[in-house]
């Protein structure tokens, strides 16, 4: 059997009870870049972890290998995760994968998560709909082919544009609204690693948010939203106000967590990693510990045991 798992968009505790159950049992877990590893941690002690993380614009594993693995790691466990950020049903190629699965007579179930733009637009006061203002939503990719353009359709005013992974072709969608007739002071939204402690965001016009985007250095992944809707941003939103928002916090511990320990930083804002060092580490953490702490800067580092801190210090003199 094969679960497809929507991991939702990162804040931990927005993964679904399915998702949670299909996690606790798993044999194996084919994961994502964009999904938080922090839930690997529901994961029993001998369960597999295979990343196949994709990097915009750099070199990274192909579709094709992801439909081979698939096969490949069914043939030994017996129950898989294939976990992808957000939901899998909404740009998460899973036609491709379920073809592959079908093709081979593989079992399957798909179980959806909280979307990117449902987590980012509600963790920043966003509505998606709004009576008089928004009737429709649209989802839409930037992120194509090689050498693919861009083209959006006609879109009615009275509507909220949920564009994912569009930062670089920003500019050029812009454009194509404003000729479709979009006044240059629409609203507009991009958020980075939206729902996350270290989400990064700009709210401004169709006029202003390039400069914006430049200035606060907003990169992919990121959510844009566009429509009048945004405008709800600066009454409603209330992830930023929580007392730990924006903290970042590498916690060393010579064990594994818990899933309270974790969200008690969590459900206060605070974007953490849980790093674990010594011999009664859990070994198969080393080298998600390892890509996370190259891709993440953390400002502090707190020590969960005496033990942690000499183990981490001692690392760190020799290296």
């Amino acid at each position: 059997m094969i679960s497809f798992v929507g991991a939702g968009p990162g804040d931990i505790e927005l993964l679904t009870l399915k998702g949670k159950k299909r996690l606790q049992e798993a044999d194996a877990v084919i994961y994502d870049r964009l999904v938080n590893p922090l839930l690997l941690f529901y994961c029993k002690p001998d369960c597999v972890f295979l990343y196949v993380g994709k990097t915009p614009y750099q070199s990274s594993m192909q579709q094709e290998t992801i439909n081979q693995l698939l096969l490949d790691t069914h043939k030994n466990p017996s129950k898989i995760v294939r976990l992808k950020g957000g939901t899998p049903e909404i740009f998460g190629r899973l036609t491709e994968e379920l073809e592959v699965v079908t093709g081979n007579n593989i079992a399957f179930e798909i179980i959806p998560g909280i979307s990117s733009a449902s987590g980012s637009a509600a963790y920043n006061g966003i509505p998606l709909t709004e009576r008089g203002q928004a009737r429709a939503v649209t989802f839409m990719t930037a992120h194509l082919k090689m050498n693919e353009e861009v083209l959006l359709p006609e879109h009615p005013p009275e509507q909220t544009l949920c564009i994912y992974m569009g930062i670089e072709a920003l500019p050029k969608l812009i454009l194509q609204l404003v000729n479709q007739g979009f006044s240059a002071n629409t609203k507009i939204a991009v958020i980075s690693w939206g729902t996350y402690g270290r989400q990064k965001k700009v709210c401004g016009t169709f006029s202003t948010i390039e400069g914006l985007i430049a200035k606060e250095r907003v990169k992919n992944p990121a959510m844009i939203l566009i429509g009048e809707v945004v405008s709800n941003e600066r009454r409603f939103n209330w992830f930023e106000q929580l007392p730990a928002f924006g903290k970042r916090y590498l916690l060393v511990s010579t064990r594994s967590p818990t899933i309270d320990e974790l969200i008690h930083y969590t459900s206060v804002g605070a974007d953490i990693w849980w790093h674990q060092v010594g011999e009664m580490r859990d070994k198969r953490f080393d080298p998600i510990s390892e890509r996370y702490l190259s891709e993440q800067q953390f400002e502090e580092v707190k020590f969960i045991d005496s033990t942690s801190e000499k183990l981490f210090c001692s690392l760190k003199k020799g290296e």
